[in-house]
């Protein structure tokens, strides 16, 4: 199909994409603005070759989110912060589940970067790299079972704290749970 003369056709971006994905498919609690600067954040550290678990925690920042977001974190964290659990609060459980699964992805990006660099790419290119990965690998197939991990390192009770409060956070229902 061709554009019409007169006509710009706008070219959707590997970042743009990895923004409509996230919100399609993971969360809608984000801006496009906010996963902009969160991806950016993320291929900076990439780029920088850092590991995942030294930024995990700070790929979102309070300074970039509203008051009602910063408001719905703060009583998501305080909820799934229960000190009754046993083996660990239901933040800390989805925490690890979340860097275990997505690791493996960060460390593919991390060679493909770095070998990016040693051929003298640009940083632009090396961030759009990153961001055509994240679209590679934002897909349902993948996001399931990160997500019913989640659900299974949970007991019940904690499981439907998370599912409850958590909703704001993740799609869960998209994906049955």
């Amino acid at each position: 199909m061709s554009a019409q003369p007169g006509l710009l056709q706008a070219s959707i971006t590997p970042k743009q994409t990895a923004i409509n994905k996230t919100k399609t498919l993971l969360t809608t609690f984000f801006t496009d603005q906010q996963l902009s600067k969160i991806l950016d954040a993320m291929a900076e550290n990439i780029y920088a070759n850092k590991p995942v678990k030294e930024y995990f925690d700070t790929l979102i920042a309070s300074r970039d989110l509203t008051a009602s977001q910063i408001a719905t974190l703060a009583r998501v964290e305080n909820i799934l912060q229960n000190p009754g659990s046993a083996s660990g609060t239901p933040l800390t459980k989805t925490r690890a589940v979340l860097l275990r699964r997505f690791e493996p992805y960060h460390n593919d990006m991390s060679k493909k970067i770095l070998a990016m660099k040693s051929s003298r790419k640009t940083k632009a290119e090396c961030f759009n790299q990153v961001y055509v990965m994240v679209n590679e690998r934002l897909t349902k197939a993948n996001i399931t079972p990160a997500l019913t991990d989640i659900k299974s390192s949970l007991t019940s009770k904690e499981w439907q704290s998370v599912r409850v409060d958590g909703a704001a956070l993740f799609l869960w229902s998209k994906y049955g749970l």
